[in-house]
């Protein structure tokens, strides 16, 4: 039998096997904070922006409801108050509803392009609803109709274009008329509308 003599003494292969694992860990663990970091970083840009371009509803009024003859004519004026974002309106429809109910056919709308602080009008011709009850008052006639549009927008915000939003405004108009004639003939002006996007 022979004798190895050596001047170093044996290397202990435990403490490799070791000292490479958690060198790896370490790599990982500066990994997975660059990560978390550069995501969080994102996250944080992202908020805000969203925050500084958050658009504003836009906001509708009933400018002028008038009845002649069978047909309710209507000019809504629409405002965009958003000074950083403009609105495309897609698939606008108008109607009237009366205690809730939709009591026309749709008026479809043309779409429209509305640029940054800028108002647009709109005008509609709805065909007056048959057989609609007017409550008689005191001295008039009193019929309380809700003027509606439905739709989509789009908001641009420099080039960027954003998916489609639901789009609905409501309008209250009282119309007005005189004792003995079969329907209210006065106009109302000036109504602000309900909008929720």
């Amino acid at each position: 039998m022979s004798i190895i003599l050596t001047t170093s003494p044996p290397k202990d292969c435990s403490k490799r096997g070791h000292s490479h694992y958690f060198h790896h860990l370490r790599s990982n663990k500066k990994l997975l904070i660059s990560l978390s970091t550069l995501t969080l970083s994102l996250l944080s840009i992202s908020l805000l922006l969203w925050l500084m371009l958050h658009p504003n509803n836009p906001e509708f009024y009933l400018k002028d409801l008038s009845l002649l003859n069978s047909t309710v004519q209507t000019t809504f004026v629409s405002k965009n108050p958003n000074s950083h974002a403009s609105i495309y309106y897609d698939s606008l429809r108008t109607y009237l509803a009366y205690a809730g109910v939709q009591v026309s056919a749709d008026v479809v709308l043309p779409p429209f392009y509305q640029g940054t602080v800028d108002s647009d009008i709109i005008t509609a011709d709805i065909m007056a609803p048959t057989g609609l009850k007017v409550g008689p008052s005191t001295d008039t006639r009193e019929t309380s109709l809700s003027v509606r549009i439905v739709g989509r927008l789009r908001w641009k915000v420099g080039p960027w274009i954003s998916g489609e939003y639901d789009l609905r405004v409501s309008c209250m108009a009282v119309l007005m008329g005189q004792p003995g004639t079969p329907r209210p003939i006065s106009s109302v002006q000036g109504a602000q509308c309900s909008t929720s996007v």
